[in-house]
């Protein structure tokens, strides 16, 4: 009897260690799949119009006004269109393209993209975290709502491209602030994830002290309502590496204080590495159409809309 009892738990115990790893697996997945899947071009110009959507008149000047206000405060700002998505949301592509560039001071992260699909009549702001304090969630989404949607709804990318980069620098200046009414509207979305992570952190938490199979049911519940908040603070790439390494350092908990009545050898978490970013200015060569981020990174904020 007690080699039977034995052979049981031996099994269960193989079953919950492929239960991990097909787990691993399936939350990976989405990730590698995501992450540069977006073919990113190579960062020539402060404003690349690969959509064809401006007059070369517009490009010019917008090319002079950005690099004026480089020169003024170091904060660097492009324009991307595209003529695709490739089924993917803008916001990772986003995400992808100002990583990759690396937009903005290394040493301030003063970055500030604003990105274009117009076959999928998608825009976004995306702002670096050196930036955020300048250009808050709430001012972009107003400067998407009130300054570019009117302009695309009426056919006049021109004007609704020129208005966005305009107001994107008068309120790093401090010139254009949010009305009430913006305000209102963007505090009750932030609230409810604020609440969603709250019951996923406590949820995630008493998972540790949750026996067995039932304790893994408990961690993803509680991972998943703290999702909207890892996504508010990182991005969606990033929060769900996030989600993927507390949910291991869960199990890691588990076993090695035997929370849970957890227990067992083997075990672990995935390291996702690091990468280095480049020097702390950017450069450029000797001609006036070249230009290169200067090895800023993102973590930070921004707002998206459609027209």
């Amino acid at each position: 009897m007690m080699i039977k009892k034995t052979l049981i738990r031996s099994r269960f115990h193989s079953i919950l260690n492929l239960t991990n790893k097909w787990f691993l697996v399936f939350l990976l997945f989405p990730t590698f799949s995501g992450i540069q899947s977006f073919p990113v071009p190579k960062l020539e110009r402060r404003v690349m119009d690969h959509a064809g959507i401006l007059s070369e008149a517009t490009r010019n000047r917008l090319e002079e006004s950005l690099k004026q206000f480089e020169t003024e405060t170091s904060n660097q700002i492009a324009v991307y269109t595209t003529p695709s998505l490739h089924d993917e949301t803008i916001e990772d592509v986003a995400i992808q393209i100002f990583d990759e560039w690396k937009l903005g001071q290394k040493s301030k992260n003063n970055g500030v993209l604003l990105i274009v699909a117009p076959n999928e009549r998608k825009m976004r702001i995306y702002v670096g975290r050196g930036l955020e304090g300048a250009l808050t969630d709430i001012q972009a989404k107003q400067i998407i709502r009130n300054e570019i949607t009117p302009s695309f709804k009426a056919k006049d990318m021109d004007g609704g491209v020129t208005a966005g980069v305009n107001a994107i620098i008068s309120t790093i200046r401090g010139e254009y602030a949010p009305s009430e009414d913006d305000v209102n509207t963007t505090g009750s979305g932030e609230s409810d994830e604020v609440s969603s992570g709250i019951v996923g952190g406590i949820a995630t938490f008493i998972s540790l002290f949750v026996a067995g199979f039932g304790g893994i049911v408990v961690t993803i519940i509680g991972i998943l309502f703290l999702y909207p908040l890892l996504v508010a603070m990182f991005g969606s790439i990033f929060a769900l590496i996030v989600a993927i390494i507390l949910f291991f350092l869960v199990i890691f908990l588990k076993r090695i204080f035997g929370l849970g009545k957890g227990g067992g050898s083997g075990g672990g978490f995935y390291d996702g590495g690091s990468w280095s970013s480049g020097s702390d200015s950017w450069s450029s060569s000797s001609s006036s159409d070249s230009w290169s981020g200067g090895g800023g990174d993102s973590a930070g904020g921004g707002a998206s809309g459609d027209w």
